[in-house]
């Protein structure tokens, strides 16, 4: 596939998460600041460096997205977050992470670079009403 291809998969991946009403779990504040830019407005908690039972506790909503990073660190935090969810008996939806793993894995690692990647090509247009 061509970047071209892989960039359009992408933003209609990301224009369907926009449609999500789940709570979002991603590793860092970054990852937050980055999705919120895109124009997600979904509830997202950063995960990293918290216990993962508390955090999973913490969540009152029955599905959660998992979208942690394509790295190694993140995909290992992928998998225990879905294993763990669903041990709880909450449904991790993790359709976003493969499919955005799937387009982007070439050319990022992290879901903080997806906004500056995106941005550099003049794919998007700052979406926050936030300022950080």
């Amino acid at each position: 596939m061509s970047i071209k291809e892989d960039l359009e998969n992408a933003l209609d991946i990301l224009n369907n998460l926009k449609e999500e009403e789940g709570i979002i779990i991603v590793e860092g504040q970054k990852d937050i600041e980055s999705l919120v830019k895109i124009g997600i407005k979904n509830k997202i908690i950063a995960v990293s460096k918290r216990n993962i039972f508390e955090v999973i506790d913490s969540i009152s909503e029955k599905e959660v997205i998992v979208l942690t990073d394509f790295d190694k660190k993140g995909t290992q935090l992928f998998r225990r977050y879905v294993t763990e969810l669903q041990s709880s008996g909450k449904k991790a939806i993790t359709i976003y992470y493969r499919d955005l793993k799937k387009y982007l894995k070439r050319y990022i690692t992290q879901i903080e670079q997806i906004y500056p990647f995106l941005k550099r090509r003049d794919l998007i247009e700052d979406k926050s009403d936030i300022i950080w």
